[in-house]
């Protein structure tokens, strides 16, 4: 039995769940790295991966028919019949209704596809997602068809109703020599679908070494081209962690590097990050949100990323614009084995976010009792009071973590301080001091 690949499964316009997501129009917050670096990048990679997969496994075959049988598959498609060869082949906009030459090129058929262009069909002609022939060649991965298309007028720089030309088909789904057909004639390397996509974003997302090399050898915007998120082909490759195509994309240094540490570091890709170190990105850069990567290294847990990050000279002391550093991440997470690590390089145990709150308060918060204790036992105050005079014990009874507020008590935090508002501890939750809370 046969695994289906969910990730690339086709809707009624032969649209993938990965080109979907990635063609997905996004508001300018999502735009930032905090929100990309998240589920939304982790399901675009792992769509792609899906993507790669399916298209080395389900790649088709040329058929070249005999005279006869053009004739034969000539009838047919004129009847619509569904004993035709290949009629049975899922495609893109329900293939069925199109013309004969659009479903003589789905199914690769060189004979009658020839039959038809010398009969005069055009190769202009175009399915109900505005796809030409020649992107159907190129998605089928049909290279002959490519080619033949090409010496009969048919236009590379094509686009669909989507934006997308023969070139992005050929990074999402042919072979290489197909890219070169395509270049050859002219087509565009800047082209750009939804979300301002590249051929080149694509082939760097899904790992395609030598249709990068070939996409950066010809003319136009190259490695600096930024899609609608402000991503560049850089951030794609690190998402994904094609190492030869990031190798590829960072020798030459430049725009994007630093972005795309921080991407390599959500997206928990320590080759990546190594790499991008070797080759200049700088580890304390930061993005919109004031986030470094050791930032987002320590909001996932990410021990050893945050180790090679602090051994290339992470600050452990930096802050995002919220005034957390990275101790605050690792307290708020509950990722005791990140907060040991933090604190043996040196970070501030007390430190202040904008509101106030240390990460005892993040860890008291989140009922993460180890982590407080680990805290407590490096000398945090543990009657620290931030926004509105709460200590780490308000804030570990007003959201039900006895056990926590159980430690806290019995290393000395006081019961009867008070809030702005006058409220002592167990006036905040139902959690009663020293009980241990529901799981």
């Amino acid at each position: 039995m046969t695994a289906t690949c969910t990730g690339c499964s086709r809707d009624a316009g032969g649209d993938t769940p990965a080109r979907t997501a990635a063609e997905a129009p996004c508001s300018a917050r999502q735009a930032l790295l905090p929100s990309t670096c998240t589920i939304e990048l982790l399901a675009l990679v792992h769509a792609c991966e899906d993507l790669t997969m399916d298209s080395r496994v389900s790649e088709p075959r040329e058929q070249d028919l005999t005279e006869a049988g053009a004739e034969q598959e000539l009838r047919w498609l004129e009847l619509g019949s569904e004993d035709a060869p290949g009629a049975g082949t899922e495609g893109p906009s329900a293939p069925q209704a199109w013309g004969r030459l659009l479903q003589a090129v789905w199914r690769g058929h060189l004979g009658l596809v020839t039959r038809l262009l010398r009969q005069g069909a055009s190769v202009e002609e175009r399915d109900r997602a505005g796809r030409t022939p020649l992107h159907l060649a190129v998605l089928r991965g049909h290279v002959p068809l490519v080619r033949l298309l090409l010496q009969r007028g048919a236009r590379a720089v094509a686009a669909d109703r989507a934006g997308r030309t023969p070139l992005h088909e050929a990074a999402w789904h042919g072979p290489s020599r197909a890219a070169e057909l395509l270049l050859r004639r002219g087509a565009s390397a800047n082209a750009r679908c939804g979300a301002g996509l590249t051929p080149l974003h694509w082939a760097a997302a899904l790992g395609c070494t030598l249709l990068a090399r070939r996409l950066l050898d010809a003319p136009g915007l190259g490695p600096a081209a930024a899609d609608a998120r402000g991503w560049m082909a850089v951030h794609w490759a690190a998402a994904g962690g094609r190492l030869p195509v990031l190798e590829l994309l960072a020798a030459g240094g430049g725009a994007g590097l630093d972005g795309a540490l921080l991407v390599a570091a959500a997206a928990g890709q320590s080759a990546a990050l190594r790499l991008l170190l070797t080759h200049g990105a700088r580890v304390d850069a930061r993005d919109g949100a004031g986030t470094t990567a050791l930032g987002v290294a320590a909001d996932l847990g990410r021990q050893q990323d945050m180790e090679m990050l602090l051994e290339h000279g992470a600050d452990p002391g930096l802050k995002d614009r919220h005034g957390r550093s990275a101790l605050h991440r690792a307290a708020a997470g509950g990722h005791l084995l990140a907060v040991q690590l933090l604190a043996a390089w040196g970070a501030e145990v007390d430190a202040r976010d904008t509101l106030g709150f240390t990460p005892l308060h993040h860890a008291a918060r989140g009922g993460h009792m180890e982590v407080a204790g680990h805290l407590l036992a490096r000398g945090a105050k543990v009657d620290a009071a931030g926004w509105l005079h709460m200590t780490p014990l308000h804030l570990a009874v007003e959201r039900g973590h006895g056990s926590t507020a159980g430690l806290l008590l019995s290393r000395g935090a006081s019961p009867t301080g008070r809030t702005q508002w006058g409220e002592v501890a167990q006036d905040l939750g139902p959690a009663v001091c020293g009980e241990q809370e529901e799981p």
